[in-house]
Formats: C-alpha cells, structure tokens, sequence
C-alpha cells in the first residue's frame, strides 16, 4: 500500500492510495505527482494540493498538441536571420537569431500528450500533461472509478 507523506492528513479513515503517478510538463522541464485513492485524485504541483473527487469529474479526454506560437516565432526568426545573412551582415547577432530562431523552432514541434479533466464547479479544466504510457493508466482508473458510481 502506498502512503504518501504529503497527503496522509488529508484521506478519509477507509481511503487507501491506489496508485502513484510521477507525470512531467512540457519538454520535461518540470515533475508533478498525481495518486489515485479510492475516492479521488491529488495532484502536487510544489506546494500545491488539489484534490478532486471522482464524482465530480464531468468528463475526461486525452489530446496530444503542439506548440504553433513557437512554430511561428522560430520560422520568423530563422528566416529574418537568413534574409539578414543574405543582404551581407554576418555580425555574431546574425548568427544567433538564426540558431535562436531554429531551436524554437525545433521545439515548437515537439507535440505534448495530456489529459484535461472537466471538473464540475470548476470554470477551467485541469490539465495534466505527461508520457503516453502513464496518462492511458491514469485515464483507465478514472473511467473505472466512473463507471462504478452509475
């Protein structure tokens, strides 16, 4: 059985952790933990503790996307720096636009698996990005304890 330390306090007497999720944000920059208890889901983002019950999950969906505003940015700055490169300016800041517009670039094309999870009461979604593998387990326990409620 797992028992967490930072939520311990929170479950009820009969709420026993299920299952312990370790999911990453966009470029695996940043790790956030997700437990799915018998009852609901935290989610630990640093010193933020959310809890949502599974009752109030109106529906769930899994998305991959991409990032355009950074496709966009990286392609205008790539191709000011070739235009530049082509008028004859080859100064250093030339060459770092076309790297820096590049790597954005690359980046933006990067595509981004997550899941939203429309809360009832709640005006956003929560969005919980992450590998493949552990948001298709993560999304099962939810549809689970779903259907178990109708």
């Amino acid at each position: 059985m797992i028992m967490p330390k930072e939520i311990e306090e929170y479950l009820t007497r009969d709420e026993i952790i299920e299952k312990e999720f370790y999911l990453r944000g966009r470029f695996a920059l940043s790790g956030y933990k997700v437990y799915a208890s018998n009852k609901r889901l935290f989610i630990i983002r640093g010193d933020s503790i959310k809890d949502i019950d599974y009752s109030h999950i109106a529906s769930i969906e899994l998305k991959e996307d991409g990032n355009l505003p950074a496709v966009v940015i990286g392609l205008m700055c790539l191709v000011a720096g070739i235009v530049v490169l082509f008028l004859g300016l080859t100064e250093w800041w030339v060459w770092a636009l076309v790297g820096l517009g590049l790597a954005v670039f690359i980046l933006g094309l990067i595509r981004t698996q997550f899941m939203k999870l429309v809360v009832a009461g709640v005006a956003d979604a929560e969005r919980l990005s992450g590998y493949r593998s552990g948001l298709d387990a993560l999304f099962r326990i939810v549809r689970e304890k779903k259907s178990m409620e109708e």
